[in-house]
């Protein structure tokens, strides 16, 4: 007498519904991705209304052909440096208002930030309010 049975059941899960399974995942994480936000928020506060008549400033303007004038007063670009720590000697904030236009070379502007960073002066970016 033999105990060994006739039927034998072969124990293999389909592997079709677990592929499909994992590309619906896929695509789900890939549309998740796709619709985050890289930034993150923040509450800035809000800005207080300054007075500039109270502090003497060196206000720069930088015209669309990337003309320079130091309060009101046309300078060349390689002696802006001298001129703006002219302008500002007296004060003890030593500010700077720079005056970009939109048009104006992005270099033109860099270097006047960089020269205020350089000789510690407090730099002001203008924009419309």
């Amino acid at each position: 007498m033999s105990l060994i049975s006739q039927n034998k059941i072969k124990i293999e899960g389909g592997m079709s519904s677990m592929t499909d399974l994992v590309f619906l995942l896929l695509i789900f994480f890939i549309i998740l991705s796709a619709l985050a936000k890289n930034a993150v928020d923040v509450d800035l506060p809000q800005g207080g209304v300054a007075n500039p008549s109270e502090q003497s400033l060196a206000s720069v303007v930088i015209r669309p052909d990337n003309t320079i004038t130091l309060n009101n007063k046309a300078v060349d670009i390689s002696q802006i440096e001298s001129a703006i720590l002219a302008a500002v000697a007296d004060d003890e904030d030593k500010i700077v208002e720079l005056y970009g236009d939109m048009e104006s070379n992005y270099g033109t502007v860099f270097n006047i930030i960089e020269i205020s960073k350089r000789n510690k002066l407090k730099i002001l970016l203008m924009s419309k309010k």
